[in-house]
């Protein structure tokens, strides 16, 4: 039975001892009606696995031969009007940005001024009114279609049901038609419950009434929800998308604005790859570089290209040059794939390193799907590199102002009084 008892809680919720008997008794009463233990137990069962796997990952580079993978680069790439067909784009946009609201806010930014805030919709200073990273995107992509004279669907992943981007970026969207996107569908990412080391949920009360602490899940989680079946609608997303003609996907981040000609460079090399990941070539490689790496690894005859993190990484990793003496290139997080990669696969379960959740509480790993995987899958993958001028990502608040200039450099402040 999915009956919590007081046994079970004490067993499964983080400091359920310490609440006052009111308390407990609420907590029981809202964990029967919104958590069934048996999803408790099915969460679990995936975090362990995402542990082991975080573990087997740490030692990914044992007993295989490492290689420097196939690369295209971005400046011998010819671009035909025909690259884009058949291409969808997934934008990721569901993070809430708490790193550029509390710049922000360090910077003297007023809370009310911040109200309604998400890193995808906040707007960039000196540039187009009212338009963030967001609104920029979805203002190329429709200039794409416009130029190209074809319709190019688009998929925008927001945070879980409850967050606030979930709640603002569609009433965006819809707020501007969509941007003039012929077929554009919004999906919000799934979550995960959050447990501590010991397996544990931590809850809390927040005016008065119980709350599990979740995270989302994760980088790949957008890419698995296409999989699923929205309310009110008869299909999956993923299956949507190949009604319409799609066979493969660009997966960029709604955060980071693109010079105009990344999109068609990048469908064009993906083309000849069922899995193109973007990097960017490294003139030096140093122990304590953050950004993670791809590379060509060989076991047993067979050959896979993965995304080595900095704590996976050895010195043969970091010795590794192609003949003009260029280093193993560094992971945008940005990927072109065939939807076939996932139409009938699952990515692994991941856990991240430790992480703060909540102030006091002790770190522990978050999960969820790595969209870095999706590599891993390709039969036949290869990596763009691109100019590092040719995007940028926001982080933090003075982030801002270098991508309205780097936009209006690009001309994408010119291209979205159209919309």
């Amino acid at each position: 039975m999915n009956v919590w008892s007081k046994e079970l809680a004490i067993k499964r919720i983080f400091r359920f001892d310490d609440l006052s008997e009111s308390d407990r008794s609420t907590l029981l009463s809202f964990l029967d009606k919104s958590l069934p233990t048996d999803i408790v137990e099915e969460q679990l069962l995936h975090r362990r696995k995402a542990l082991r796997n975080l573990e087997a990952g740490r030692n990914l580079l044992s007993n295989v031969k490492q290689l420097y993978p196939e690369c295209t680069f971005s400046n011998d790439m010819k671009v035909s009007r025909e690259d884009i067909f058949g291409y969808a784009i997934l934008l990721t946009a569901g993070g809430e940005g708490e790193r550029l609201y509390t710049s922000l806010r360090k910077q003297g930014v007023p809370a009310r001024q911040l109200h309604n805030f998400t890193k995808a919709t906040f707007a960039l200073p000196d540039f187009f009114p009212g338009f963030g990273t967001l609104h920029i995107n979805l203002s190329l992509i429709s200039k794409l279609c416009r130029d190209h004279s074809f319709d190019i669907p688009v998929v925008v992943s927001t945070g879980p049901e409850d967050s606030a981007t979930a709640r603002l970026i569609p009433s965006i969207i819809n707020g501007h038609n969509s941007f003039g996107i012929k077929h554009l569908r919004i999906i919000n990412q799934e979550e995960r419950i959050h447990f501590t080391r010991d397996e544990k949920i931590v809850c809390t009360f927040v005016n008065n009434k119980p709350k599990v602490i979740t995270n989302p899940d994760e980088t790949g989680g957008p890419v698995m929800k296409l999989k699923k079946q929205l309310p009110g609608e008869k299909e999956s997303t993923l299956d949507w998308l190949v009604t319409l003609g799609c066979n493969k996907i660009i997966l960029l981040q709604a955060t980071a604005i693109y010079n105009p000609a990344v999109i068609p460079i990048i469908a064009s090399a993906g083309k000849k790859y069922d899995g193109l990941g973007i990097g960017i070539q490294r003139k030096t490689f140093h122990e304590d570089d953050p950004y993670g790496t791809f590379i060509l690894i060989e076991k047993n005859k067979r050959k896979k290209l993965i995304i080595a993190e900095q704590e996976v990484r050895d010195r043969e990793t970091l010795s590794l040059t192609d003949s003009e003496n260029n280093y193993l290139p560094f992971n945008t997080g940005f990927y072109a794939f065939d939807i076939r990669l996932i139409q009938h696969t699952t990515l692994p379960e991941y856990a991240t390193p430790p992480k703060e959740i909540l102030p006091g509480l002790p770190k522990s790993p978050k999960t969820g799907y790595a969209a870095t995987d999706i590599i891993s899958l390709a039969k036949k993958p290869a990596v763009l590199t691109i100019p590092r001028d040719s995007f940028g990502v926001i982080k933090k608040a003075e982030d801002l102002m270098r991508l309205s200039k780097l936009g209006r450099k690009f001309g994408l402040d010119k291209l979205c009084k159209y919309i």
